[in-house]
């Protein structure tokens, strides 16, 4: 069992926490005779376009009170649910995602005065997170929100429908590059890979090329989806022996 303590320590890559496997001693899988431990990180990674795009569209109105700030938030927010619904944008993909009613201040008479500040009206705010899936009518979405009486766009984020044929085509291209770099370090030991006897993943997507709002209102929005990257990474355990 000297040649597999040797082995270990020379090529064994340290895993981070997240992906170490969650197994107690006695499950660990156990060598045979002549057998050495190899222990392999490898990446893959598929490429493809995204299909749901995501913004969140804010409105920002005032009044002299907290009511009449709200009662004008509310119709503006309609007007924006409104555009959206009319370019397809289902119900479900619709969401507040945040509201708040502040109190504006008149803190430079308070200064000037020595008084304390004062309230001289109210600002209502709202945030409404869309789904929109018709990316090529994106950037006429985004006009007639804005045209609705939309303040500001954030985003957009784009996203896959379904992640699941990316993630898989990631996997099968990670465990096969896992594979190969197995095969060679135990080709130029002279042994053979033996079987597998432990594997653990992480995964991520990341967004590649541009994927901005790049214009005002003033001009048409110009938007460009690029291209989303599903990585996994994958923590291989193999048991090596000779040929």
């Amino acid at each position: 069992m000297r040649l597999a303590g040797l082995i270990a320590a020379a090529l064994a890559v340290s895993l981070p926490a997240a992906a170490r496997a969650q197994t107690s001693p006695s499950a660990q899988p156990r060598l045979e005779p002549g057998e050495a431990l190899l222990r392999i990180e490898a990446q893959g990674s598929h490429v493809s376009t995204p299909d749901v795009m995501r913004m969140t569209v804010g409105t920002v109105t005032t009044g002299r009170t907290a009511r009449e700030a709200t009662n004008s938030n509310n119709l503006v927010s309609a007007k924006l649910v409104a555009a959206a619904r009319a370019f397809g944008v289902e119900r479900r993909d619709i969401q507040t995602s945040s509201l708040s009613v502040d109190p504006q201040m008149d803190e430079d008479r308070a200064d000037r005065e020595g008084r304390e500040p004062r309230i001289t009206g109210y600002v209502a705010k709202n945030d409404i997170e869309l789904r929109f899936r018709d990316l090529a009518r994106a950037p006429e979405l985004i006009d007639a929100l804005f045209e609705a009486g939309a303040n500001s766009v954030e985003g957009p984020r784009f996203s896959l429908s379904d992640p699941l044929p990316a993630q898989r085509l990631a996997r099968r291209a990670a465990v096969a590059a896992a594979r190969e770099q197995a095969d060679t370090y135990a080709e130029a030991l002279g042994m053979r890979v033996a079987r597998v006897l432990q594997l653990s993943e992480r995964g991520e997507v990341d967004a590649m090329g541009f994927n901005g709002l790049i214009n005002s209102t003033i001009a048409p929005v110009s938007l460009e989806a690029g291209v989303l990257q599903t990585r996994v990474t994958v923590n291989v355990e193999y048991a090596i022996a000779p040929r």
